[in-house]
């Protein structure tokens, strides 16, 4: 089955994804200051997933991909702006988990509330028809293949 990864790097064919890239990330003095909300929604669902779902793939330790390609291009265009890349990649290890992404957005929750939506988001529950799913793979996934590099339009 094909899946697809959004990155803003430039990756290679025959690259294999790397996994808790994010969890370094968010985890980091500086994207704590400038990104505090983003932090404590992700140690919320993180410190939810270990106490009550600890089979599940932590988000801090993961590959993220899409299973289609319109999911990606979502990515591609709103969450990363046009300023991505799009690649096709193939999973060598692990079992994927589909999650709705939907549930991430808790700007403007209370603590309780952002529980209930990671409570969602681990037992898999999504909207019907949604065109936001993520995939969560603990594994390996390789790079076969450049699908759409960043857009012209921010140079102009």
């Amino acid at each position: 089955m094909k899946y697809y990864h959004v990155s803003k790097r430039i990756l290679r064919e025959g690259t294999i994804l790397t996994v808790g890239v994010y969890g370094e990330r968010i985890r980091r003095h500086d994207y704590i200051e400038n990104q505090y909300k983003t932090y404590i929604k992700e140690e919320i669902f993180e410190s939810l997933r270990s106490a009550h779902y600890p089979e599940l793939p932590s988000r801090l330790d993961c590959v993220f991909l899409f299973s289609k390609e319109e999911e990606a291009m979502m990515s591609y265009s709103f969450i990363n702006a046009y300023k991505g890349y799009v690649y096709e990649v193939e999973i060598r290890s692990g079992k994927p988990l589909e999650v709705e992404m939907d549930l991430l957005h808790c700007d403007g929750r209370s603590y309780r509330e952002i529980q209930e939506s990671a409570h969602k988001y681990w037992k898999g529950i999504k909207h019907k028809n949604s065109a936001s799913l993520e995939v969560l793979l603990c594994g390996e996934a390789l790079v076969r293949k450049l699908v759409l590099a960043p857009s012209i339009l921010g140079d102009l």
